[in-house]
């Protein structure tokens, strides 16, 4: 779900859309802009949820370094083999978004502590960019 500036700064407790604008050009947050369009940048619902809002989802976007905000998107929401086929999203709050049958290894990285789980989707977003930027 994509959500406007003002959208996103009430799921994150009432901030200012100039606020999330400000936060976005800090590298805290991130916008998309739909194919096709022009205006209206949209923030990915994902930033606002517990256990990914403030510092998990600031480290990795600066583990992502200067990607565009397209492949910071796809990095976040694609599966990946780096994490056992979890998204980062996946792996940050610790539960599946979608029902899927999970290895032994991948289940435990699920069931992990909060800073393991970061830490494992922060070197996925280091080795992305590097991919990226090969």
């Amino acid at each position: 779900e994509a959500l406007s500036a003002s959208a996103l700064g009430q799921a994150l407790g009432g901030l200012s859309d100039e606020t999330v604008r400000q936060r976005e050009r800090a590298g805290e947050l991130f916008s998309i802009l739909r194919p096709g369009r022009k205006r209206g940048r949209e923030y990915p619902a994902f930033q606002a949820w517990h256990g990914i809002a403030g510092e998990p989802l600031a480290r990795i976007l600066a583990a992502l370094g200067p990607v565009s905000s397209t492949a910071a998107y796809g990095f976040c929401t694609s599966p990946t083999d780096l994490l056992g086929g979890l998204t980062p999203i996946e792996a940050t709050i610790g539960h599946l978004t979608s029902p899927r049958n999970l290895d032994a290894e991948t289940r435990q990285l699920l069931a992990a502590a909060p800073p393991e789980r970061l830490a494992a989707v922060v070197k996925a977003a280091q080795a992305y960019a590097a991919l990226l930027a090969a």
